[in-house]
This record gives structure tokens, sequence and C-alpha cells, in this order.
């Protein structure tokens, strides 16, 4: 039966998700060793409970990972609150409108390049060990994360920055929530080609 234990074991499946290189939520299938006993003496229960009659058990999976996304060191109270709710309603409207906003980033993107008189390769190059110019994009927030994932899954330029970005706070940091979303992300690699091929071509 759903309710508060299924979604704190959800809540501390998604957080080791990205919290930890070893557990991977799609491999373990979301499973997690955890007794009821272990939650009845949580001090919060009363939390995962709440937010039990307010997500069913397939978006309070997305609703941990956008919010983790954001911040994995988010305590479940914070999600009761009105960011929470916003991390969630912006990721499941980039999920409903993926192509869409996959599109409306590549044309931002595209943009960018014309008024800095760029080529598409260089906003993916570090000179010199600073920040690629895409990244820069994506710490300003001007395009989404979902969209870097698919970037990388498509052009795989995160191995190479793990080696030329000499800063090891905010890239590494960016670089392990890109890979851990990778299968959180809906996307269809052929189409988001298509749409590259469409707009920087």
């Amino acid at each position: 039966m759903y309710g508060g234990f299924e979604v704190y074991k959800t809540y501390l499946a998604v957080k080791l998700h990205f919290t930890s290189k070893s557990y991977d939520f799609h491999k373990y299938e979301g499973k997690i060793n955890v007794k009821l006993d272990t939650f009845t003496k949580r001090n919060d229960r009363y939390f995962f409970h709440k937010l039990s009659t307010r997500y069913n058990q397939n978006d309070i999976v997305y609703f941990f990972v956008s919010n983790f996304v954001s911040d994995s060191k988010k305590w479940i109270g914070n999600l009761l609150e009105n960011e929470g709710a916003e991390a969630y309603t912006k990721w499941r409207k980039y999920k409903e409108s993926n192509n869409y906003l996959f599109r409306n980033d590549c044309v931002l993107l595209n943009n960018y390049l014309g008024s800095n008189n760029l080529r598409f390769d260089d906003v993916f190059r570090s000179g010199d060990g600073q920040h690629p110019r895409f990244l820069q994009l994506l710490i300003q927030r001007k395009i989404h994360i979902q969209t870097a994932v698919i970037f990388n899954s498509i052009l795989s330029f995160g191995k190479a920055w793990d080696i030329s970005i000499k800063e090891k706070i905010i890239w590494p940091d960016l670089s392990f929530k890109i890979a851990k979303l990778k299968n959180f992300v809906s996307m269809n690699d052929t189409e988001c080609k298509m749409i590259m091929k469409d707009i920087f071509v």
C-alpha cells in the first residue's frame, strides 16, 4: 500500500542515487534496504505521509529528482514548501514539452553564437582550463540542465571537460549530476539530432 513509508524509501533511493557513485536508481529499480521500524522512529515521518497525499507513486520519483538536482542536501521539511513544488513544476514542464524546450535552448545557443561571432564548437572548448561558454550558460540557468544532459548524450563533452576544466568545485558537481540525470531525462536522440541539425547547420 502506497503511503509515507513508500515515499520515504523512494526519497532515500533518489537521494542515494544523487550522492553516491555506486548506487544507480534504475539498475536497482529504486529498491533500498530499510526497515519500517527505522521509519516509524523518525521525527520527520509526518512529512513523508504528507507528500504521499500530494503526489502519486510515479510523480514522487520525479518530485525528488527535480529537487535533488537543484540541491542534494535539501531537508525533507523544505520540500513541502513552495520551492519543492516549484522545482517539480519546472521539471514536469520540460518533461511534457521536452522537444519544444530543447529547441528553444538550441535557438538561444544559436543566437548566442551569432551575437558573439562564434562557431558551434567554440562554446564547448575549455580555453586555459576555464569554463566553456556552454557551461557558463548552464550555470547562469539560461539553458536547462536537461538540455545539457541531451547535448552530452549526443556530443559526449563531459569526459573531456573532466580533464580540461581546472576548477574542482562547480564543474565536478555538475558533471556528476549530468551523468546521474541521464536515465531520468526523456529524450529521443534521433529527434534531438534533427532539431540540432535544423538550427545549427
